[in-house]
């Protein structure tokens, strides 16, 4: 078959992390079609205009990738490439597809702290720790119930500043893979154990996304897929949507692969929180690669039946706007 000449154009957010992770795989594509052009068309979506209230509030995960799968759909780009993380569990958008799913990176999140904290308990009592997630706050809570949870939103850079330069919190926590497809490695210098903190769905992958009817960019994205990342990212997603979740819900999951292939099989586990911390409910099963559906099916029916929903329609509102919270000092 003759290979086609059509330029590959990737769009992505204007961020510092977005456009870093759209060339990691602009790179990569461009060195697998050496005949191919790659451009790049950069998107600034409504979650980047909207930093002084909550993704819950502001319209959910889907404003980080709306205007990105818009530029898809309108034919103004070929691919998108987002964030696992980013991308909501429970939808699907119509005439586009997940083409591949990047090798996974550093999942866990770490501690950035103003006076160089290096673990959670080690924050003074009644700190101020800025995040906009729920998943994170509610965690922390349950570490330390005596922490204060304000209200940051932003780039990975405008983030840091609001701790390091700003000090308008004592503390954030931010994704280790970001910081290192950054290039701020110096401020990873503090993972937190997995033990005390799960990530998101998706967390440390990067999503391809094409249309449905574009054979020729999905099987230009089809080389750089990684079947065990994908098979443990898909899991998760497909946890979090069963168990109706969305991005103000308290849910952390991980699948963690066995062995060197999807056959190995997987350990699942998954966390589902109060929004203040105080209730939890965990669960934890190995699976093999074929079962993984049927897992996930079974790990959320146990979480229904002990009452997973409670949680999940907690109203307690803990991620405070600045304006109502006084910070430490």
């Amino acid at each position: 078959m003759r290979k086609s000449r059509k330029p590959i154009v990737i769009a992505s957010r204007r961020s510092l992390l977005a456009r870093r992770q759209a060339e990691i795989i602009g790179t990569t594509l461009g060195r697998l079609s050496p005949h191919v052009t790659v451009q790049y068309r950069w998107i600034e979506s409504q979650a980047d205009q909207l930093t002084d209230v909550p993704l819950s509030d502001a319209g959910g995960k889907g404003l980080f990738v709306r205007a990105i799968e818009r530029a898809l759909l309108t034919e103004r780009a070929d691919i998108a490439v987002h964030s696992v993380k980013d991308l909501p569990a429970e939808e699907n958008t119509q005439g586009l597809t997940i083409a591949a799913i990047w090798p996974r990176a550093d999942v866990r999140d770490c501690l950035i702290a103003a006076d160089g904290a290096g673990v959670i308990d080690d924050l003074p009592h009644g700190a101020t720790v800025g995040t906009a997630s729920p998943r994170r706050a509610a965690q922390l809570l349950r570490i330390r119930p005596d922490l204060s949870i304000q209200l940051i939103r932003g780039n990975v850079e405008t983030r840091l500043a609001k701790v390091m330069q700003d000090r308008e919190c004592d503390a954030t926590l931010l994704a280790v893979a970001g910081l290192h497809r950054a290039n701020l490695h110096e401020h990873a210098a503090h993972p937190i154990d997995l033990s005390l903190m799960l990530p998101a769905a998706g967390q440390g992958a990067l999503a391809i996304q094409c249309r449905t009817d574009d054979p020729v960019t999905i099987r230009r994205c089809l080389p750089i897929n990684d079947p065990i990342t994908a098979a443990a990212v898909h899991a998760e997603r497909r946890l979090v949507a069963a168990l109706k979740g969305d991005c103000h819900s308290p849910i952390a999951v991980l699948g963690v692969p066995l062995g060197e292939n999807a056959v190995d099989g997987f350990r699942l586990r998954v966390r589902v929180l109060s929004c203040d911390g105080t209730r939890c409910l965990e669960d934890k099963k190995r699976s093999s690669g074929k079962e993984l559906d049927k897992t996930v099916k079974d790990m959320a029916a146990g979480l229904i039946q002990r009452g997973v929903q409670m949680l999940l329609h907690d109203t307690v509102n803990v991620i405070e706007s600045p304006d109502r919270v006084k910070v430490s000092s």
